[in-house]
């Protein structure tokens, strides 16, 4: 689990060889441009599940690397290269000149997906829309736990204009509806992402969950089963996500 000290978030222990290790693959490959490199996602948030949640990291240098480099740094660090210990590895790589200003689609310097139950999978470039890169990098400001030396996220990182963050959390909505309609991701991520259009707080699945039934009890059902389909690692009934979909983009305006 999420240890915290002084109110800090620190690494899970089942992840901290690993992450120690890609880190350092990472800082070596890439040396003083390094600005820094953050754990995101559940592990970042107090909601790591080892064997059921993912391990989320962001890292930036301050410039463009050649695609060669790029390319032999993903094929070190991915699974199994450099085993992941759990479901899945997404480690995204992105360039300081790329976020500033945000492109559309942001332009990442590597992706790299893979674990025990994940495909492996290394891109040098977006391949299509990305709405997924806008949300990490927003969230990576408020709840980004520093790798290593790393400053933290919310000092190294660009502000995410609002507008392009209510441009994301509608494609994401628009993608939960369509081939992940009947995940139970699509319940616990659109509640985060009704959470924080009504309050701007980032919340873990669990928590913004938690957080949707609090205020919308409405959707106890849905959640309870999204919650049960998740763990038994099996889809749910469409139709439970329906109303909460309808409510996001009635919120979003």
């Amino acid at each position: 689990m999420t240890r915290h000290t002084d109110g800090v978030t620190t690494v899970p222990d089942e992840l901290r060889p690993y992450l120690s290790a890609l880190t350092a693959l990472f800082r070596d490959a890439v040396g003083p441009d390094l600005v820094g490199a953050w754990l995101i996602g559940s592990a970042a948030q107090d909601a790591y599940e080892h064997g059921v949640s993912d391990v989320d990291v962001l890292a930036v240098t301050r410039s463009r690397h050649p695609e060669e480099a790029r390319a032999r740094l993903g094929r070190r660090v991915v699974h199994p290269t450099l085993r992941c210990p759990t479901v899945g590895l997404e480690f995204v790589w992105y360039a300081l000149p790329d976020l500033k200003p945000l492109g559309d689609p942001v332009a990442f310097q590597l992706n790299v997906n893979g674990g025990l139950a994940r495909p492996s999978v290394v891109q040098l470039a977006p391949d299509g829309p990305n709405h997924w890169a806008v949300l990490d990098l927003a969230a990576a400001r408020q709840v980004g736990v520093r790798l290593g030396d790393s400053p933290p996220a919310k000092d190294a990182l660009p502000p995410v204009p609002d507008h392009r963050v209510a441009q994301a959390i509608r494609e994401s909505l628009a993608w939960h509806d369509g081939p992940d309609a009947g995940s139970p991701n699509r319940v616990l991520n659109l509640a985060r992402l009704l959470v924080l259009v009504e309050d701007g707080t980032w919340l873990s699945k669990q928590a913004g969950a938690q957080a949707l039934v609090d205020h919308h009890p409405e959707f106890a059902d849905a959640v309870a089963e999204a919650l049960r389909a998740r763990t038994e690692g099996r889809w749910m009934d469409p139709r439970l996500a329906d109303p909460l979909s309808v409510l996001l983009l009635d919120r979003l305006g």
